[in-house]
Parts: structure tokens; C-alpha cells; sequence
């Protein structure tokens, strides 16, 4: 998988904390990663399996530096704490530019595959702007080693370390529960 959560803290750090990190990969709470090889990669080539869209919100695409919070629970100075299941014990700071995505090409939420953690739900997303520019902020992401933060209506929606460059033409946002999936789902796509 491209995109992970943070590492889980050292056990010695991790029982200091009020609650403890399950950020691995079989635990994940939230992920974004391209489809396989062989997958179609433009949004014209996938009108039959995604829904076109100029987004009802505006999907912020957000480099975010990462460190574990201090004993304590706090984030140092210029960090938050993100409470979205899943990111327990980590703090973010947000680096450099982000890319705005405001059309896009979006599947319907499904389950997604997890591997042997618990079932998660997601969708599809194939930008029909600035694709290039998000190819440029996952690769700039995964050189430094930080999270590529995910902005919905002013939310931080999750904050995926970055585990491989890919071509952001194509990807998969996934959370850890069905509602949370369609609860986002829900800000992207107009009324219609």
C-alpha cells in the first residue's frame, strides 16, 4: 500500500500515552492509494465506473509533517492533534502549498480491501484538475517522509504517511467505517 498511517510509537513511549497509537497497516484508520497496475488512469477513460463531478467541496490535498505527541498527550508548538480514529498520539503541522482538487471524477462508496485488519469503506477519486500538481506533493511527501493530509469543508478527513510515489491520476480514499466513508462522500457531491 503507497499510503500508511505513522508508525506505532516504541512500547515504552506507547504506554505512556493515555491512548495507545494502532496505526498499521491492518489497523489503519484511513488510507489513500492508487489503483493496481492495468487500472484505467485518466477520468474519460473511467466515465463508465465514476461519476464526474465539479466537487460540492473542494478536496485539499495538504503535505503534513508528523511526531509522535509528548508523554504527556500534548503537540508541541505549531502541531494539532488530528481526532479521527486511528491518529491517537500523533501531532501535525502543515508544510508548503496545497493542491485544491474541484472536479473530479468519484466511484460510489464501497468496501474496500484491508488485508487481515478490519473492513474498511471507501471511493474512488480521479481528479479532472491539477492531477500533475498532486503527482508533485505525494512524491514531495514521500522524499521528506511526511503525511499527505486530506481537507474536506475545512476537516482534516486523515493524514496517510506516504509509502511510495504514484501518479495521483487515479486514487482510493478509504476510512475505517462505512459512515465516515459516506459522511465525506456526502460533501463531495452536489445536490442534485
Amino acid at each position: 500500500m503507497p499510503f500508511q498511517l505513522p508508525p506505532r510509537l516504541p512500547s515504552a513511549l506507547a504506554s505512556l500515552l493515555a491512548a495507545g497509537i494502532v496505526l498499521a497497516v491492518a489497523s489503519c484508520g484511513s488510507h489513500i492509494t492508487p489503483l493496481g497496475p492495468g487500472k484505467p488512469r485518466t477520468a474519460t477513460a473511467t466515465r463508465s465506473s465514476v461519476i464526474l463531478h465539479t466537487l460540492a467541496s473542494p478536496i485539499i490535498v495538504q503535505v503534513m509533517r508528523s511526531q509522535p505527541a509528548t508523554a504527556a498527550g500534548k503537540c508541541a508548538a505549531g502541531y494539532f492533534a488530528l481526532s479521527v480514529p486511528g491518529y491517537a498520539g500523533t501531532c501535525y503541522r502543515k508544510v508548503g502549498t496545497p493542491v485544491t482538487i474541484t472536479s473530479a471524477g468519484l466511484s460510489p462508496v464501497s468496501r474496500q480491501p484491508s488485508g487481515n485488519g478490519p473492513a474498511m469503506y471507501g471511493f474512488r477519486v480521479v481528479p479532472n484538475n491539477d492531477a500533475s500538481a498532486v503527482t508533485a506533493l505525494i512524491a514531495r511527501a514521500y522524499r521528506s517522509r511526511d503525511a499527505l493530509g486530506i481537507i474536506v469543508a475545512g476537516k482534516l478527513w486523515g493524514a496517510p504517511q506516504v509509502a511510495a510515489p504514484f501518479p495521483a491520476q487515479e486514487m482510493q480514499i478509504g476510512l475505517l467505517s462505512k459512515s465516515r466513508a459516506e459522511q465525506l462522500y456526502r460533501l463531495l457531491v452536489p445536490p442534485s
